[in-house]
């Protein structure tokens, strides 16, 4: 199961790696799956970018916090500070 970005980044690395080892019988299945991964994995960075842009604007227009502190994004098994 994916849940964190570092979770879709090994995967991407598994599918190329699935595309690379790939036999003649097997390649067109895998480049089908290549390009759905592909295309999952643009919405999920395309969500990632939303947040992070909201963060910018927040700290922006909104300002820092008393501790002068950039709010953080959750990004599963991690905090990123932006």
């Amino acid at each position: 199961m994916m849940s964190t970005l570092k979770d879709l980044n090994k995967h991407l690395f598994d599918q190329l790696d699935r595309l690379a080892k790939a036999d003649k019988s097997e390649l067109e299945t895998e480049v089908k799956r290549a390009q759905t991964v592909a295309q999952v994995s643009e919405n999920i960075i395309d969500a990632h970018k939303t947040q992070l842009d909201a963060i910018k604007l927040i700290a922006e227009y909104k300002g820092l916090n008393p501790n002068q502190e950039v709010p953080k994004i959750a990004l599963g098994d991690m905090d990123m500070e932006v």
